[in-house]
């Protein structure tokens, strides 16, 4: 895995165009706060997470079909799981996004609670990862049929495909939702607990450092690129939480 700091907005366009121009297909990116975080997805962070997942996706599942008009269907497993993500749950899914300044957002916007903390960029070649992983050099979409059977286990017991067990699939997303089309969100589903940092070389993964002192510089960067809470998170409570930072009220 290649790792490389940047300070500015033109080392970091320097540095993906020389990327791009490697991999000549799409890249994703995913940003975090805290350059130390390993690449694995939430449910998998603890033990204790491990051994209650199918609880919580079902828990969840009883419960939201109460209340939502229109719920994903009984067996749309990505659907859920999707659902269970945007709204904060854990899962053993990880965000990832086809833009690198919406990553650059995610990784920086909370420089002044974390202003100790190193932030990075991962970027991953999706095609490179799924052939690795025996899948074909294609992207799947979250509600192909493989990714349905890799998810299934998080809702029931003893349903594992052998052929899919230890494995991490790209996924573009399919849901009809603002914030995601607004992302422009993918996924890796993780049916294996290897991180990804693990099996990827250096052609598949790559890690961008922002240093702590240079995070503020980054988010006012990209307000004036127009990449906003508000244009990423497009409702109204986030709309307003922007309009009072920027008016300072």
């Amino acid at each position: 895995m290649i790792t490389i700091d940047i300070s500015t907005i033109d080392e970091l366009l320097q540095f993906l165009k020389a990327l791009a121009a490697r991999h000549k297909q799409g890249l994703w990116y995913r940003g975090e706060e805290n350059s130390q975080l390993t690449l694995v997805p939430s449910i998998q962070r603890s033990e204790k997470r491990l051994e209650i997942e199918r609880f919580i996706t079902n828990d969840f599942y009883i419960r939201c079909r109460q209340i939502m008009k229109n719920p994903p269907e009984k067996h749309d497993y990505s659907g859920w799981v999707a659902l269970m993500q945007h709204h904060g749950l854990p899962t053993r899914m990880l965000d990832w996004s086809r833009s690198p300044l919406t990553a650059v957002f995610f990784a920086t916007e909370t420089y002044q609670k974390a202003p100790d903390t190193d932030a990075c960029v991962w970027v991953l070649a999706p095609n490179r990862l799924n052939e690795k992983e025996g899948f074909g050099n294609c992207i799947y979409p979250i509600d192909a049929d493989t990714a349905q059977e890799m998810l299934l286990p998080a809702f029931k017991h003893l349903h594992h495909n052998p052929v899919l067990e230890d494995k991490i699939l790209a996924c573009y997303s399919t849901d009809s939702h603002l914030r995601l089309y607004s992302q422009q969100a993918c996924f890796t589903v993780h049916n294996s607990l290897r991180r990804l940092e693990d099996i990827c070389d250096d052609s598949m993964l790559y890690k961008i450092i922002i240093p702590k002192e240079r995070k503020e510089y980054f988010i006012e960067s990209l307000r004036v690129f127009g990449i906003t809470e508000g244009s990423l998170y497009p409702d109204l409570d986030h709309i307003c939480h922007e309009l009072r930072e920027v008016y300072e009220i």
